[in-house]
């Protein structure tokens, strides 16, 4: 097991806030902070709020795993979750404080949690980067997605297939090259599209078994000398298994196209 010193390693927001001086997220190098054109384009809080639920999920099971295995304490541990709690509830009372100045959803949550808990939740980032962090967030929005998007194109089906048996004898005119050309049911005609449809829920279905491998524990980019777990944390969120390699796990983002 690794040494105990190693499981408490300092946030990534520094003893007090550093932000007044330097980037606010990655400014501890540096003098000055960057230019506010700069600070505009790489903020990307705007649109990756949407992944709050997926971000607090992956850190529940990571907490869960780091406990589990040694890595911190479980008195650590309880706070982490407690604090993840806490900040979902903000989040479904719309109360959580998004501030554009932690640049995304992932340090927004990292801050907050902080505030709540004190230095404790610098811990629950061990064995775990950014990369792997958002890597496995944006895997989990896409398959949620997915999921919502399958049941939306399922309704449909169902209402079409409704709507066929209707009127499965309805003549209408079936058209070829915008003249009509042979005579077929309104029925006919709408079950064409539930056919349609269902090769578009049997994409989905292909894009989603292929993206649910987890990239939790890649860490950076070659994985981490921490006993984790992969397996554990996969299979808390989901996922059929770990991703194989770990660069591929962190760079991945083809299952978006």
């Amino acid at each position: 097991m690794a040494p105990r010193s190693r499981s408490r390693p300092p946030s990534r927001l520094g003893r007090g806030d550093r932000r007044q001086k330097t980037s606010a997220v990655w400014g501890g190098r540096f003098a000055a902070g960057p230019a506010a054109v700069m600070e505009a384009i790489n903020g990307s809080l705007a649109f990756d709020r949407r992944l709050a639920a997926e971000d607090l999920a992956g850190s529940r099971a990571h907490c869960a795993m780091l406990v589990r295995r040694g890595i911190i304490s479980r008195r650590d541990g309880n706070a982490i979750l407690r604090g993840l709690k806490a900040i979902e509830a903000e989040l479904a009372r719309g109360r959580f404080p998004f501030r554009d100045r932690f640049e995304d959803i992932h340090m927004n949550v990292e801050a907050r949690l902080a505030e709540l808990i004190g230095p404790a939740a610098g811990r629950l980032h061990t064995a775990r980067s950014r990369n792997d962090q958002v890597a496995t967030d944006f895997r989990l929005w896409v398959r949620r997605t997915i999921d919502e998007l399958d049941g939306a194109l399922r309704g449909l089906q169902a209402a079409l297939i409704a709507r066929a048996e209707e009127h499965a004898a309805t003549v209408m005119p079936g058209f070829t090259h915008l003249q009509t050309a042979q005579p077929v049911t309104l029925g006919h005609h709408l079950l064409a599209y539930v056919e349609m449809l269902g090769r578009d829920r049997g994409r989905l279905a292909d894009c989603r078994a292929r993206l649910n491998e987890s990239p939790l524990g890649a860490a950076a980019l070659a994985g981490t000398a921490f006993p984790i777990d992969r397996r554990m944390t996969a299979r808390a969120l989901g996922f059929a298994r770990p991703m194989a390699n770990s660069m591929d796990a962190v760079s991945d983002r083809d299952f978006a196209l």
